[in-house]
């Protein structure tokens, strides 16, 4: 699986960590032999239940030392579809939505040490995303449709009393954030971390996530209807269908349906940030950044760094977001 993750698009590559052997069970073709990892148990529950950045439990003396910590109480908004979204805030002054990618949740950017930062300037947002985390997981088809990914952000704003707010994304975050800065006018400005510009997922990937979804919406509609067989279907399926291919399907695939989005129709002011050494993305900054003069989009690239790290080095990252995020902010 890593040389496949390796080259696909950094938006996409994030969200195929949530599900690794989902993806292997729609198109095994797609994963080159020989990949240095060997994947959990078809029946795992996606990965996006769990923060990438957690830290680790404490061993040895600590472990005999340490307190437990502190449940965050879980705020819940409900979106138009009564699908409840998990989040948290933090701090004050003016309001930054945190939007997670994949494979995290709302406490991965406050185990990175970002939340602490930020909640010193900024209202700081963090949410759980539809289908992960403490958030509902709806599974009926256009469960998560665009549209609605993106009623949620402004749920969330609604729930936190926010009228408009800085949104920060990263990977698949920044993928959906990216339409939000492009369609809202609630957005003041955004921060793009990991995605790119153009078609949201192209190539091998898209093939994949079209052999996910041919495979698995069948399945997912006769369970809607109440008219699935179980008793048609492979050990390996049923063991799928119960480890929550249904919600990484359905995540995955409405990504398919995304539209092409040109950094001219993003409205708000924009910082598109890439990791210089995230060799994929730099292709599309390459067919891209002749494109963004006149736009609101401006360019930023990490020397050294690649997709991963754009997000686990903070220090670099604040360095480059922070002044851009206070001076949107007028502060």
């Amino acid at each position: 699986m890593s040389s496949f993750v390796t080259t696909a698009r950094p938006c996409l590559r994030a969200v195929l960590w949530m599900a690794p052997t989902l993806l292997l069970t729609a198109c095994a073709s797609a994963r080159p032999a020989g990949t240095a990892s060997t994947p959990a148990s078809p029946g795992a529950a996606p990965a996006a239940t769990a923060p990438v950045g957690a830290a680790r439990p404490a061993t040895g003396a600590a472990a005999s030392t340490a307190k437990p910590a502190a449940t965050p109480k879980v705020t819940m908004a409900t979106a138009k579809d009564g699908t409840r979204i998990a989040y948290e805030v933090t701090g004050t002054g003016p309001a930054l939505m945190l939007v997670p990618g994949g494979g995290q949740v709302r406490s991965t950017w406050k185990d990175r040490g970002y939340v602490e930062r930020l909640s010193k300037s900024f209202t700081v947002i963090t949410l759980d995303l539809r289908g992960t985390g403490d958030s509902d997981k709806p599974a009926k088809p256009g469960a998560f449709a665009l549209d609605t990914m993106l009623a949620d952000l402004t749920a969330v704003a609604d729930a936190a009393k926010v009228q408009r707010f800085h949104v920060w994304g990263y990977g698949h975050g920044a993928a959906v954030a990216r339409y939000l800065a492009a369609r809202s006018d609630r957005v003041i400005s955004a921060v793009l971390v990991g995605t790119t510009m153009g078609p949201p997922v192209e190539g091998m990937v898209r093939d994949a996530i079209l052999g996910m979804r041919a495979k698995w919406m069948p399945v997912i509609e006769a369970q809607a209807a109440g008219t699935l067989d179980r008793s048609k279907l492979t050990p390996g399926d049923i063991v799928a269908l119960d480890g929550g291919i249904i919600v990484s399907t359905l995540m995955l695939g409405s990504m398919v349906d995304y539209p092409v989005l040109e950094p001219g129709e993003i409205k708000a002011p924009t910082l598109w940030v890439i990791g210089a050494a995230d060799a994929s993305a730099m292709e599309n900054v390459k067919a891209y950044e002749p494109k963004l003069k006149g736009t609101a989009v401006t360019l930023k690239l990490l020397d050294g760094l690649s997709y991963s790290d754009s997000f686990s080095r903070i220090d670099t990252a604040m360095t480059a977001i922070e002044p851009f995020l206070k001076a949107q902010a007028g502060s």
